[in-house]
């Protein structure tokens, strides 16, 4: 019973690298956009569009945030 848990834990953990390793392009690109972004864009501009509460600040945000899953 002891062993069937261990080869289940590592199973488990196994899985869980392949993941991430799977997962890992993906993540560094998106770092990379992400740190490219914050270089090229000014902050007052994303705040000017997007920082005030009204309707058209949300619909904005969610049209730009749609590729995100992409």
């Amino acid at each position: 019973m002891f062993t069937t848990s261990l080869h289940f834990i590592i199973a488990i953990v196994r899985e869980a690298w392949q993941i991430l390793l799977d997962s890992s392009v993906y993540i560094l690109f998106g770092i990379l956009m992400a740190g490219l972004l914050k270089v090229i864009l000014n902050p007052d501009t994303i705040a000017r569009h997007l920082g005030r509460g009204r309707f058209s600040s949300v619909i904005k945000a969610a049209f730009f945030g749609v590729p995100l899953p992409l």
